[in-house]
């Protein structure tokens, strides 16, 4: 029942993905969008997917991949290493065993000439020899121009094929592989219907380096074939092995790696979120401080505002009251002695001494009236007005970029500094000229 419902699924899916490339064919905007919507779709689902996995996970299924590749690749070489090195020894055993017996029949060979009678049956001796000890299934040999001066199938004998096959052996060239079997020459052992092998061995001419024949021998492949399965199992096997502790060590480490790791991230998160409500606490209390600091600003204002005007109204008004009273009283003395005269003089001057002071710390403690403009460069104006007529000075006034309008709590800021700064210079400099420059 599952398989024919998840049939019964494609079979609808596949009309809809068929009519919708039908559609972007056709060239329809809206169609030729849906499609590549569904494309995109249909490729971030593996990416998705693979983003879900855990990074144990995600190695273990690269790792297996990437080492089961190279398992079968090195697998593979080892392997067919193993089984040419089976072969190669195989051959070289088997030809340096059969030149023994073959080579001392071929001497007539030299310079061209034919085997005689009794070489013929030497070789027919030889060959029934090997049949019984080495499983060999046919012999043959081959004079220097493709002729076939003997083999166990005697028809052949007399016949020349081309030389292709046996020209490295007639360098010196000692081959052997798996029998193809495709030449003219090699209908008997098709016939046989079982794998052979076979090996080209030079002959030489005797006690000299002369090449006078090329011996072409088939042997039974069974024996070799299963040597070389048993030496490629065997190395499929080391590999393998190796190959998969290798991968349960990687496994092991990298799962106690992305445990740690899983775990630090966990704790790195619920770091992350006491960070962020430790963040948001902080902006909460800072902006609670900048709105007490700003309220403390404000009834600092009220409070400078209010000591101004009861400096201004209280004190400087009984001073200047006394002022007006002291000229009654010196009008009064007029004609007496010279002495009260002096003590009224020093008296209104220290008077207007003390009214001078009460009306310069009155107007450090007022501010010009702010209203809805925050225009810095007015506030900053009137105040250097004002300083200029108390301290009989010249203030010099620069302004770069520098927004039009500001918060109120931020110009009242910058007039105080600005006066007090003002005041310092005019008094603890003795110069007569200041400069105030905003930016």
């Amino acid at each position: 029942m599952g398989e024919v419902s998840v049939a019964t699924e494609a079979d609808r899916h596949i009309p809809r993905v068929g009519s919708a490339l039908l559609r972007a064919r056709e060239g329809k905007p809206e169609t030729s969008r849906a499609f590549r919507a569904f494309v995109k779709a249909t490729m971030d689902r593996p990416r998705r997917w693979w983003m879900r996995r855990s990074l144990f996970e995600q190695f273990a299924l690269l790792s297996s991949l990437v080492l089961s590749l190279s398992v079968a690749a090195v697998g593979g070489w080892v392997g067919n290493r193993i089984a040419d090195g089976v072969l190669r020894g195989t051959s070289g055993a088997a030809a340096l065993y059969m030149t023994n017996f073959v080579e001392p029949y071929v001497q007539s060979m030299d310079g061209g000439g034919t085997l005689s009678a009794e070489d013929l049956r030497g070789l027919d001796a030889v060959a029934e020899l090997l049949k019984s000890r080495r499983h060999v299934a046919s012999v043959k040999i081959w004079a220097r121009d493709g002729t076939i001066a003997y083999s166990t199938q005697k028809r052949l004998i007399g016949k020349r094929f081309p030389a292709t096959d046996i020209a490295p052996s007639l360098r010196g060239e000692i081959r052997a592989g798996m029998a193809d079997l495709a030449d003219d020459d090699s209908e008997f052992e098709r016939s046989l219907s079982m794998p052979l092998y076979e090996i080209f061995l030079p002959l030489y001419k005797n006690e000299t380096e002369k090449i006078i024949a090329v011996a072409e021998i088939y042997e039974d492949a069974g024996a070799l074939l299963r040597d070389q399965a048993s030496a490629v199992r065997g190395a499929w096997l080391v590999v393998g092995s190796a190959g998969l502790v290798t991968l349960l060590a990687l496994f092991i480490v990298v799962h106690r790696a992305s445990t740690t790791i899983k775990r630090q991230r966990s704790a790195i998160k619920q770091r992350f979120r006491e960070k962020v409500l430790l963040h948001r606490k902080n902006d909460v209390l800072k902006s609670e401080t900048e709105d007490a600091l700003r309220t403390a600003a404000r009834i600092d204002d009220l409070v400078h505002t209010r000591l101004g005007a009861e400096l201004h109204d209280g004190p400087a008004q009984l001073i200047s009251f006394a002022l007006l009273r002291l000229e009654a009283l010196e009008q009064e003395l007029d004609g007496r002695t010279s002495k009260a005269r002096a003590l009224l003089t020093e008296f209104r001057s220290a008077l207007q001494d003390a009214l001078k002071e009460l009306r310069a710390i009155a107007a450090d403690l007022l501010l010009p009236d702010l209203g809805d403009s925050g225009d810095l460069t007015l506030m900053l104006r009137k105040i250097i007005r004002a300083h200029e007529g108390r301290a009989a000075c010249i203030v010099d006034f620069e302004m770069t970029a520098v927004p039009e309008k500001l918060p109120r709590d931020a110009v009242r800021c910058l007039v105080r500094v600005t006066q007090e700064a003002l005041n310092n210079a005019f008094k603890h400099s003795g110069s007569d000229r200041q400069t105030v420059m905003v930016n």
